[in-house]
């Protein structure tokens, strides 16, 4: 066994942290405390959020320990307590961890005779579903593909109801977490400003589908930009005004000013300035299918702010119902357009719509999230 000492300084309670104990299988960090009363309190506000990990309490009066699911008794390891788990206001995507809570969610190890034809284990009774919350187990969400552990999904819960319980954030049926390290995926680099500061410029890429309105070619924009002012200008300035096809494609009458004004709030909307996207988000939000398709994309962008995704959420409450049906469609990748999003980020997407929904919005919102993913 092998020891690491440093000091720290004493906490609340008269506990004092001594040493960490490591093993080829477990982490034990031990204290020292005046009493029971004493360490059953430090260990309540002590989570542990990972396997194998044991936070531990000698005193007088015995030593106390907590590990990822209990409070309990060393001795004996007679249980005291369900350590209590507090849920963050934000979510946290990960593919082991809990959105919410950040512990640990352990697999549920399957019997041989629960898997049926290899596709997966039968539903878990209601007996079987609250052991979850003993064996530190959970859930997943295959619309978002994060977890929620048993204890935030409420199993943990006297009054607890019956049945599988549903996401946090979509409201979809979970299921049973079952695998163990599927692949956690790499957040996108968020934009850097230009060498020269605000009064540079940028260059956005193409769209990856070649959108002739905004994303047929690169373009260099400022980094700063007025929207309200710029939109105002007339007439408006073409995108790429030296390319004859773009030219073609847009024409050249007042009809051609309309389209300019989708494309500019296309591009400002996936503008790498956050100040821009949110000017944009509240001057000129989309209103058209011709500029809707953005708005999803900053609802699903994960370079930005928790706080732009939030104003992104607010202006889709503006759209109206068939609009923002679409936009949803295009979240989920549902419809001929598989727009390819990153599931986590579609996951924090949909609590932001989720949050901010108004309250004679939600059964609509519910609705939308019911409906098949391949209708």
């Amino acid at each position: 066994m092998r020891f690491t000492r440093r000091e720290k300084a004493p906490v609340p309670g008269g506990v004092r942290f001594l040493r960490t104990e490591r093993t080829d299988r477990a982490t034990y960090h031990v204290h020292s405390g005046p009493g029971r009363a004493a360490a059953l309190e430090f260990l309540r506000r002590t989570p542990v959020r990972d396997e194998l990990v044991y936070t531990v309490v000698e005193t007088p009066e015995g030593t106390f320990g907590r590990d990822l699911i209990y409070i309990f008794d060393e001795a004996d390891g007679a249980l005291i307590e369900l350590g209590v788990r507090t849920a963050g206001s934000t979510l946290t995507p990960s593919s082991t961890r809990c959105a919410w809570c950040e512990h640990t969610v352990v697999p549920y190890d399957i019997p041989l005779d629960d898997w049926t034809h290899g596709s997966g284990p039968r539903s878990l009774d209601p007996d079987g579903l609250a052991g979850l919350v003993r064996t530190g187990g959970g859930f997943g969400c295959g619309s978002c593909a994060l977890l929620q552990c048993a204890v935030c999904s409420g199993l943990s819960a006297p009054d607890r109801a019956a049945g599988v319980p549903h996401c946090r954030a979509c409201g979809r049926r979970l299921s049973v977490h079952t695998v163990l390290g599927v692949g956690a995926r790499a957040p996108r680099r968020a934009a850097r400003g230009p060498a020269g500061g605000a009064g540079g410029t940028v260059t956005l890429p193409a769209d990856p589908l070649g959108d002739e309105l905004w994303g047929m070619a690169p373009l260099r924009v400022r980094w700063s930009i007025d929207v309200t002012a710029f939109l105002a200008d007339t007439p408006l300035p073409y995108l790429w005004p030296d390319n004859a096809r773009y030219r073609e494609y847009m024409g050249s009458r007042r009809s051609a000013q309309a389209l300019l004004r989708e494309s500019w709030t296309n591009v400002f909307l996936h503008h790498p300035n956050p100040d821009v996207v949110r000017q944009c988000l509240r001057a000129a939000p989309p209103r058209t299918m011709l500029s809707v398709n953005s708005l999803a994309d900053v609802l699903e962008s994960p370079s930005f702010e928790p706080e732009l995704r939030e104003e992104a959420a607010r202006a889709f409450w503006g759209l109206p119902e068939g609009l923002a049906g679409h936009a949803l469609g295009v979240l989920r990748s549902r419809g001929i357009v598989v727009s390819g999003y990153d599931s986590d980020s579609v996951h924090l997407a949909l609590g932001a719509l989720r949050a901010t929904c108004p309250p004679d919005r939600t059964g609509w919102l519910d609705a939308q999230l019911a409906r098949p993913e391949d209708d």
